[in-house]
């Protein structure tokens, strides 16, 4: 299938829910969703949303609630992908997605079950949507001064906060983590990375339902920021990267 700018675009083998072309700068890169069933969009209304803190504290329980609901998070977003790529889950994937990341829910004793399956469905998407995310919060990670504004407002607005005054609150305390707490931009960035993705995905879906006017831009951005190394990104990270690394697309498996 050919795009109006003569851009060859292909289906993923054994990913029905997305085409995906060459970047104009260095090869495969841009994502082109198909439209997204009724029941599978509804499970995304609330798939972004995360009940960040309210209250800022450096504590070393805090910051480490941080980094468990930034994986959380990162992790639910892309399993979120995986079902809009794959079409199809086990039968626990949608109930996954629905539990909603926060300080009361972090403390689950099956939560370490729900995450290795979150991952298990993360870790298995195609490499180039992976690859999209982990460059976009690359993207974040360079020298921008807007980048804690821009981070903050994504994830505040994507929690559906309750009033103002909650979502003052947030911003703010997402915020004065980016800058107080550098070691954990890349796990805020990730997240960040991931919601937008989803966000992205589904708006494309909608506006291009019928056709792509726009002649072939897809949902990545193009051309792509560098892929920030390992170091610049949180440990959880690793099966991610690997899987960007490897580049061959795995069996569709949840």
């Amino acid at each position: 299938m050919s795009s109006r700018d003569g851009t060859h675009r292909n289906r993923a083998p054994g990913w029905p829910g997305y085409r995906s072309g060459p970047s104009r700068a260095d090869g495969p890169g841009r994502v082109f969703p198909a439209p997204v069933p009724a029941g599978l969009r509804a499970l995304g209304a609330g798939v972004r949303a995360a009940d960040w803190p309210v209250r800022l504290a450096f504590r070393g329980s805090r910051i480490a609630l941080l980094d468990t609901l930034c994986r959380w998070q990162t992790l639910r977003a892309l399993s979120y992908v995986h079902l809009l790529a794959a079409r199809t889950s086990d039968g626990r994937l949608p109930d996954d997605l629905g539990v909603v990341p926060g300080p009361d829910t972090a403390g689950d004793p099956g939560l370490a079950e729900l995450l290795a399956r979150l991952e298990r469905a993360a870790a298995g998407l195609p490499a180039d949507l992976l690859d999209a995310v982990v460059r976009d919060s690359g993207g974040l990670l360079a020298d921008n001064r807007f980048a804690a504004s821009v981070l903050a407002a994504g994830l505040t607005a994507d929690s559906r906060p309750r009033d103002p005054d909650e979502a003052v609150s947030r911003a703010v305390v997402l915020t004065s983590y980016w800058y107080e707490v550098p070691e954990r931009r890349g796990a805020l960035a990730l997240t960040w990375s991931a919601n937008l993705f989803v966000r992205s995905w589904l708006e494309w879906s909608v506006r291009f339902e019928y056709g792509d006017p726009a002649g072939g831009i897809g949902i990545t951005s193009d051309p792509r920021p560098a892929r920030p190394g390992a170091e610049a990104l949180p440990d959880w990270a690793a099966p991610l990267l690997a899987r960007v690394t490897r580049g061959e697309d795995p069996p569709v498996r949840p």
